[in-house]
């Protein structure tokens, strides 16, 4: 098993099939098109598991907030369902926070879509806390 951040034009190809499993509407093009730009703009990263292929996969991207300091938010993260279960995620999870903290951050935040339940008891096994409700508000 490996980790490590998926920087090249071929992983993030690569990485596509995976990452559309959680953004089903998000388009090849638009992908491929979108993280290299992300990368470039925000510090967006993808760090990815192998174990004899791509396993498990994540979106991040450092910020800081005035009452909170640093902290490392993780945008995206998804195994694919036939590799749920192995410990992909927990391993996942794992180096993104050790990650983080090599980075100075206070504290690891997600933000995950109401219908995932599967993955809310995911994260509170691993000792991921409700803390706050999300807000939106489409404007196109």
């Amino acid at each position: 098993m490996q980790i490590a951040f998926i920087e090249d034009a071929a992983g993030i190809d690569r990485s596509f099939e995976l990452m559309s499993r959680l953004r089903p509407r998000l388009s090849r093009e638009d992908y491929l098109a979108a993280v290299p730009r992300l990368m470039a703009t925000s510090g967006y990263r993808l760090v990815g598991l192998e174990d004899g292929g791509l396993r498990a996969l994540a979106g991040i991207r450092i910020g800081e907030w005035l009452h909170g300091g640093r902290y490392l938010e993780i945008e995206e993260l998804v195994t694919a369902e036939a590799d749920r279960s192995r410990g992909y995620g927990h391993a996942l999870l794992a180096w993104i926070a050790a990650y983080a903290r090599t980075q100075e951050c206070r504290q690891l935040r997600l933000v995950s879509g109401v219908q995932r339940s599967d993955a809310h008891r995911f994260y509170a096994r691993e000792g991921m806390a409700w803390e706050a409700k999300y807000f939106s508000m489409d404007l196109a």
